[in-house]
């Protein structure tokens, strides 16, 4: 009998997984970038210096502290690319992040439902309350019928014959000023974005990244990962704005002019405009 085994057969599981890449089941997405940062011989700080993120933001990513880092989608991009410097598969260490991020802050967890407690009455009140409402009204109707007043006595009287006869004619005769229809709605936007002169756009990636799309009130028209050639086509409107994890994987392409990258290789881009406004103002 094996040394890691016990008389009834069990067999431990740290003895199952001591050994080869099955180990990565026992750590968290922070815990295996620590573990491959050392096995490299880095520090924090030359990490940092080699991939271009601030030492804050790998400390953040290694002890899972989503307090410590950026707005979701530049959080995204940093960690694809430190996993990608440490030779990691990038997609698992992706999601195993999210997970056991929204874990952590308590959003994965769900909330007992409330019960609502119900009130009930003694069933004597109940009778009690009804009996005595149903002598009210009828003490109510007995003390109108000895008065010998009815219960519509109390109504105003209609108004004067010649009042109510052609009072309000003199309002709808009177000269108003009359407005065309086309200065009515001469302020108002196309409802064709055609008639704005806005060219169409079309984002393509050219690998898996990370895209959001905000028009001009800041309302979130498109957000999530688009896949490799996969294209989004946003609604041609002035004012709209992009957010991508990296710039240099998504090409931009305006109706009429040749494509061209949405940003530097590597760089995330916040919010840029979408359409520039010489392109979507051509006069």
């Amino acid at each position: 009998m094996s040394q890691g085994t016990s008389n009834s057969g069990f067999v431990p599981v740290d003895a199952v997984y001591a050994d080869g890449d099955s180990a990565y089941t026992r750590l968290s997405a922070g815990e295996r970038l620590r573990e491959a940062r050392s096995k490299k011989g880095l520090t924090l700080d030359s990490a940092a210096a080699r991939t271009r993120i601030r030492r804050e933001y790998l400390e953040a990513l290694e002890t899972m502290d989503p307090r410590g880092l950026p707005a979701q989608a530049y959080a995204i991009g940093y960690l694809r690319t430190y996993a990608r410097f440490l030779e990691l598969d990038e997609a698992a260490i992706v999601e195993q992040f999210k997970a056991e991020a929204d874990t952590q802050t308590g959003r994965a967890t769900p909330t007992a439902p409330q019960q609502q407690r119900e009130i009930k009455l003694p069933r004597g009140l109940i009778g009690a309350m009804a009996i005595l409402v149903l002598v009210a009204l009828i003490g109510w109707w007995y003390s109108n019928a000895i008065s010998g007043e009815s219960v519509f006595d109390d109504i105003p009287p209609p108004p004067d014959a010649d009042l109510a006869e052609g009072s309000g004619e003199g309002v709808f005769n009177a000269d108003l000023p009359r407005m065309a229809a086309a200065e009515i709605w001469s302020d108002l936007p196309s409802l064709n974005p055609a008639d704005d002169d806005i060219p169409d756009v079309v984002l393509r990636a050219s690998a898996p990244v990370f895209l959001e799309v905000r028009d001009a009130s800041g309302r979130i028209l498109f957000s999530r990962e688009l896949r490799i050639d996969e294209v989004y086509r946003p609604i041609s409107e002035a004012g709209l704005t992009v957010t991508a994890e990296n710039g240099g994987l998504v090409t931009i392409e305006i109706e009429g002019q040749d494509p061209r990258l949405l940003g530097e290789v590597g760089q995330p881009v916040t919010e840029a405009p979408l359409i520039p406004v010489e392109d979507a103002d051509p006069a």
